[in-house]
């Protein structure tokens, strides 16, 4: 996404922004858990890939928490040391500004894992993780969690619970559907909400190769056509949103240019 803002794979990430942005119709800040089935489904990037395309739109300011204690990945992603990082916070050895740190995509910040703690589970059930939530959606538009997959552990159902809900990100023709829908059953039992799924890992010389990371609304959803039909006009809706608070940033480009420009004309 930020090495090639205009591939084709870019574009999907910003479609699934578009649908991510229509869920939330409230417009208020949201923190959004994402999961995996099993190891190797590409959640870890995904959630990067994602959180750097919601950090592109004006205006949207986005944390990145890598959650995963046992197998962090964020830290590598972006170049950044894991420690201090979210394990410290929770166990007040560290404070939120000694572990926030800024990466290379303008308006997006990084918080890594950590070191491992004895029970992660544990240390996501306490009171500190909801004060954290609570904090960084005074600061955040948005705020990306990278869990580990369910199975076999249960990190991602307790978060799930606690947040606006999970995406599940499947891998192409590696997860079975039934591993898949045991996932979201798992998520659900614990009280957390399913989003929607985003497929990884389809062939590009595939005919619906178009559909790498596409979002598909879960079943609740689909009990009526005019379900149907709401949730496209709120995709459309915030298409919408989005082209004209691009346009005004540009606008505001722009002016700032001229006005500049302007300053540093000649006295005559």
């Amino acid at each position: 996404m930020y090495h090639d803002p205009r591939s084709l794979h870019a574009e999907q990430y910003r479609a699934f922004r578009t649908n991510l942005t229509a869920l939330n119709r409230g417009g208020g800040p949201w923190a959004i858990v994402f999961t995996s089935s099993r190891k190797g489904e590409g959640k870890s990037i995904t959630t990067a890939n994602v959180a750097a395309c919601l950090a592109e739109q004006p205006g949207q300011k986005v944390c990145l928490l890598d959650m995963d204690f046992r197998l962090p990945a964020q830290a590598g992603i972006f170049a950044v040391n894991n420690i201090p990082g979210v394990s410290e916070l929770l166990q007040d050895r560290a404070a939120l500004k000694d572990v926030v740190r800024p990466t290379v995509v303008p308006s997006l910040d990084l918080v890594c894992a950590g070191e491992e703690p004895r029970s992660p589970a544990e240390l996501l059930g306490g009171e500190r993780l909801a004060n954290l939530v609570g904090e960084l959606k005074r600061r955040y538009s948005w705020i990306l969690m990278d869990t580990p997959p369910v199975n076999p552990y249960t990190d991602a159902c307790v978060l799930a619970a606690r947040t606006n809900g999970a995406v599940l990100v499947v891998r192409m023709e590696q997860t079975s559907r039934d591993l898949a829908q045991r996932t979201m059953q798992a998520i659900t039992r614990a009280s957390g909400k399913v989003l929607g799924t985003f497929l990884t890992g389809l062939p590009g010389d595939r005919e619906d190769s178009d559909r790498v990371g596409y979002y598909r609304i879960d079943r609740e959803d689909r009990v009526s056509g005019a379900h149907e039909r709401e949730r496209a006009q709120h995709r459309q809706d915030a298409e919408k949103r989005l082209r004209e608070q691009e346009a005004a940033w540009l606008r505001k480009q722009e002016a700032d240019r001229r006005e500049k420009d302007k300053g540093n004309e000649p006295e005559v």
